[in-house]
């Protein structure tokens, strides 16, 4: 497969072109892959702010004093679905619960430290650090293996 950038100012927007010679099961996985990606949103609120945050971007949604947070990069919003609601939602998108009150992007995990007795510490691209409560891990093993 040959991936190819053409960048040039009459793009006022980003297109993905899939070419090949005849339909095939690898040409439609991934439309659909990609499709999934650019539509996955969750609405967010910050303030008087509302707006939608791509589930790629999304580091990880946690519970706190009865309140449902999602971390990007940069920002923390607080979201008004119920945790159980998004993991439902973003399961086959990549999440994976790791306690109670949490769920992770699972493409945002940098490093995972097992040196805890029973638990993982989690260290995510964006410098956030959790951990992977003992009931889950070895659901969090299953994953990543």
């Amino acid at each position: 497969m040959k991936i190819l950038f053409d960048i040039q100012d009459e793009y006022k927007e980003p297109e993905i072109h899939i070419c090949c010679a005849q339909r095939s099961r690898e040409a439609v996985e991934l439309r659909d892959l990609l499709e999934d990606i650019l539509s996955a949103k969750i609405t967010v609120h910050r303030q008087q702010e509302t707006r939608s945050v791509s589930a790629h971007e999304t580091v990880r949604i946690y519970s706190e004093n009865k309140k449902v947070y999602l971390r990007t990069k940069d920002e923390t919003f607080e979201v008004k679905d119920r945790l159980y609601v998004l993991e439902e939602t973003l399961g086959e998108r990549g999440f994976v619960r790791i306690s109670n009150s949490e769920i992770v992007n699972i493409s945002q995990i940098e490093k995972l430290d097992m040196s805890y007795s029973g638990t993982i510490k989690m260290y995510m691209k964006n410098g956030d650090e959790t951990y992977v409560s003992r009931r889950y891990v070895g659901r969090i093993k299953k994953v990543l293996s």
